[in-house]
């Protein structure tokens, strides 16, 4: 995301965050685990935020929190995505789905908000990965690792007239 270039016209942003990396993931998970978890989940959430690695996470916790991704996590809990866009002297489009049970329209709501005049595309039937699929958790679930599914079909017309508005 903090990439710059003089040779970027405009940027997209899907189903995105606009507060840090922390607070999404805390938002995500608070009544979701039990109450060791929950105190694990805090643990490492801390120290990724003060820059430090986590070399013991549980296996329950792995998948979120395996070697591989904590830099990654730690790189986003250093900024607050709505200041960045904020500060993008480019167009923006914010595209946000409907039925996403990652990332809440509140967040595709504040970018807006940082950025009066991005472009906010809300695709109400459109999950976090793009696929058209209702808010069941089954489904939800299935599309994540489905990839006969397609796109969502309104995805490339919200792209297109974007786009062809800066032609």
């Amino acid at each position: 995301m903090l990439q710059r270039s003089a040779a970027v016209p405009a940027r997209l942003f899907r189903s995105p965050a606009a507060e840090p990396a922390g607070a999404i993931l805390r938002k995500q998970l608070t009544g979701k685990l039990p109450p060791g978890q929950a105190a694990e989940n805090e643990r490492v959430l801390v120290a990724m935020e003060e820059g430090r690695t986590v070399e013991q996470v549980s296996q329950a916790l792995h998948v979120l929190y395996r070697p591989s991704v904590q830099p990654y996590l730690i790189s986003w809990m250093k900024h607050v995505p709505a200041k960045v866009v904020a500060a993008m002297r480019m167009p923006v489009l914010i595209v946000q789905g409907g039925t996403d049970i990652q990332v809440g329209m509140d967040q595709a709501q504040a970018l807006k908000a940082a950025k009066p005049d991005a472009t906010l595309a809300i695709i109400p039937d459109m999950n976090h990965v793009l696929k058209q699929v209702p808010i069941d958790p089954a489904v939800q679930a299935r599309s994540y690792g489905d990839p006969t599914l397609p796109l969502h079909p309104a995805l490339i017309g919200h792209i297109k007239a974007f786009l062809d508005k800066r032609k």
